[in-house]
């Protein structure tokens, strides 16, 4: 509903009814959610079955590495080798494959909520306001003030954070794509997606998203192209990680400020608590929602605050 709101509301103010604006609304965006399912859906495809089939090769190769690596530091460090890292590497990339029936099945658990929740959201556009006004109608004349525009700011914040979010990773995951595109890097599309997925999360999201891209690089030099013809001599991993890094600076200077256009008003060690908080309770969700769910937190008391600082009766 938040994500959808301004295109109702523009059309409506165009002069569509409120049912025939959100109607049309909801009309365009499942449709190009169609479009760009049906174009994706057969790249996606493609790129997993061949991961899945290079799978074996790729961690063979990786484990080789790995032992290389650990035959050369066991000169300076000689407990390293009594690591088995190559055989935890592998697990971890096998036990979600492993797990694979289970996650089908959580994505069939979620079929009713893909239908309910096109129909609750529809009610929220249709009645928002209505209930909105409902609420404060309920409210006592003296904190009525006070409630009002702190819904008003909840609205704001919230709106903006899920349509700007969702802007954001959309715009970097295009630009993840077309940078290891451009480097040929196997796997591109599949890496931009995880890259626009974890961008959701603040501070460590870029970087969980760099490490199978990374790794990809190193295990598949032979591939490599060149980002810039300046560079062309460095190794693939050099320029999948110079991709990353130009990634993030646009996003640091030009996508977060013209993009999301605002701020949570946290310090950053407040959002790295928060997000702590979040996973240890509801996990990947409370990753995703604790930064909202900490800035409605912080306005309430500011509101509350203020409330009983200017009017103490």
């Amino acid at each position: 509903a938040y994500l959808l709101t301004p295109l109702a509301d523009y059309l409506e103010h165009r002069g569509l009814g409120r049912i025939l604006a959100i109607t049309t609304t909801f009309l365009c965006f499942f449709g190009l959610i169609f479009l760009v399912v049906l174009y994706l859906f057969p790249l996606i495809r493609d790129q997993v079955v061949d991961l899945t089939t290079a799978l074996p090769r790729t961690l063979t190769l990786l484990n080789t590495r790995i032992d290389d690596l650990q035959a050369r530091l066991a000169v300076y460090w000689p407990t390293i080798e009594q690591v088995d890292v190559g055989v935890r590497i592998q697990q971890a990339a096998l036990d979600p494959l492993h797990a694979g029936p289970t996650y089908l099945a959580h994505v069939f658990s979620i079929f009713p909520l893909l239908i309910l929740g096109p129909l609750i959201s529809f009610v929220f556009l249709k009645d928002g306001r209505r209930i909105r006004r409902g609420f404060l109608n309920s409210i006592p004349n003296r904190y009525f003030e006070t409630v009002m525009g702190l819904t008003y700011e909840v609205d704001q914040k919230i709106g903006n954070y899920v349509r700007g979010q969702l802007l954001r990773s959309t715009v970097i995951g295009f630009l993840t794509y077309f940078g290891l595109k451009l480097c040929g890097l196997k796997y591109s599309l599949l890496l931009a997606i995880f890259a626009g997925v974890m961008n959701l999360i603040p501070y460590a999201g870029p970087f969980i998203a760099s490490i199978p891209a990374v790794v990809l690089a190193i295990l598949h030099q032979s591939t490599a192209q060149a980002l810039l013809p300046l560079l062309s001599p460095l190794p693939l991993v050099v320029h999948v990680i110079l991709v990353y890094v130009m990634v993030q600076t646009l996003d640091a200077i030009w996508v977060a400020p013209y993009i999301l256009g605002w701020s949570v008003d946290i310090h950053p060690l407040g959002i790295v608590l928060v997000l702590l908080f979040g996973n240890q309770l509801f996990g990947w969700w409370g990753i995703i929602l604790a930064v909202p769910v900490a800035s409605i937190i912080k306005l309430t008391v500011q509101a509350v605050s203020n409330r009983y600082r200017f009017y103490p009766t």
